[in-house]
């Protein structure tokens, strides 16, 4: 699965944060987009995901055009820098809700949701609540619910903002599986060494715009 996207711009106000990005992400890498703060990384997460608006430009999946505000859950997916758990639901009722929405039979959920349980090592906290989980645990039920509509692309926002070294380890790991699995992902984050880690391409914004580094270079 490709993400194109097209001249896009986004201003607050009179303030522009980008314009004329033009960029194909794929399903077979792990792209970074790093840097410091206010220069729009995550807001470009969220236009991606339709959770925030742009004024000009297109994105595409594949040849299908997105409406601005719109995505398809079915092919990106999203773990919010504060995961957004569902406080008074269990691990699996938080992990359950999205697929049944949107009609995978219960039965189809279940398996998938226990694999992936499985996959992330946190089978035995199914029937906590979030509140009872570590940072690290809340982050692994986050990405569990975002791959449970099995999306081509999960987006990650900040993911190591909150973790201490160890369980940034083990989300390393993590995201080389969803990327053996064939995964892509596109991570925004400030963690420097992190994203050269991890990561295929590493981008930044200048001038407004996005510039792919040469890690080869690094």
């Amino acid at each position: 699965m490709k993400i194109s996207v097209r001249n896009l711009a986004k201003s607050f106000g009179d303030r522009e944060i980008w314009k004329g990005i033009d960029y194909d992400f794929t399903s077979d890498s792990i792209i970074s987009i790093a840097g410091k703060s206010g220069q729009g990384k995550t807001t470009f997460l969220r236009c991606l995901n339709g959770l925030e608006t742009y004024d000009e430009g297109t994105i595409t999946f594949d040849d299908e055009l997105m409406p601005v505000g719109k995505t398809d859950a079915e092919k990106i997916g999203m773990v919010f820098q504060g995961y957004h758990l569902f406080p008074k639901l269990t691990v699996w009722e938080n992990i359950l809700l999205a697929p049944l929405y949107h009609g995978v039979e219960k039965s189809v959920a279940e398996k998938r949701a226990l694999q992936l349980l499985k996959d992330l090592d946190i089978e035995d906290e199914k029937d906590k609540y979030p509140r009872n989980l570590s940072g690290g645990q809340q982050q692994r039920v986050a990405i569990v619910r975002a791959c449970m509509l099995e999306p081509d692309i999960l987006c990650f926002d900040e993911p190591t903002s909150a973790l201490d070294s160890d369980t940034i380890d083990k989300l390393a790991q993590i995201m080389e599986k969803l990327k053996e699995k064939g995964m892509g992902m596109i991570v925004v984050t400030h963690d420097r060494a992190f994203a050269e880690r991890v990561s295929d391409r590493i981008l930044h914004f200048e001038e407004g715009n996005l510039r792919e580094e040469n890690l080869k270079a690094i």
